[in-house]
């Protein structure tokens, strides 16, 4: 059993539905989704790219996911990096809002043309230390792929 495959296994069933985890009928399998999309996207963009692209369900899969297979390393750290995005974005704006634009990169165009986005509602020092705390994640303090088959392949092989 592949970890990669398996995360992106569940993960690509969403995509029928619009990314939605309640597509998959059980919190396992949302987990697994979720901590593809944390992977990925921290891996692509830091952890900016992962909450901006999936919101707060998604963290919290990936989060007890991480718990679940005793990553506490990489739990931490994506742990520090919401609070720090919490404690600066608006708690009125829903989700969808509150989470926008929290990447201010240059976005490179399928033509080649350069698209500046709007800048981070996030002080530039938040936005260092989630990419100081992301280059971290993607050390891989914790070895989740190990953790993650051992704690998971029973409820797969059961549902298969």
């Amino acid at each position: 059993m592949d970890w990669y495959e398996l995360t992106d296994e569940y993960h690509g069933q969403t995509l029928k539905f619009d990314g939605k985890l309640s597509s998959l009928s059980h919190d396992w399998q949302r987990e697994l989704a979720s901590v593809w999309r944390l992977e990925a996207d921290v891996s692509n963009g830091t952890y900016l790219q992962f909450i901006e692209n999936w919101n707060v369900e998604s963290y919290d899969f990936a989060l007890q996911c991480l718990k679940h297979i005793g990553a506490r390393k990489m739990a931490r750290i994506i742990e520090k990096c919401h609070k720090l995005v919490l404690k600066h974005t608006d708690p009125a704006l829903p989700d969808s809002e509150r989470f926008r634009d929290l990447m201010s990169n240059p976005v490179i165009n399928s033509d080649g043309s350069m698209t500046t986005p709007p800048p981070s509602p996030l002080p530039d020092k938040v936005v260092q230390k989630v990419y100081a705390l992301s280059y971290r994640f993607m050390d891989y303090p914790d070895d989740i792929a190990e953790l993650g088959v051992a704690y998971y392949r029973p409820k797969v092989d059961a549902h298969r």
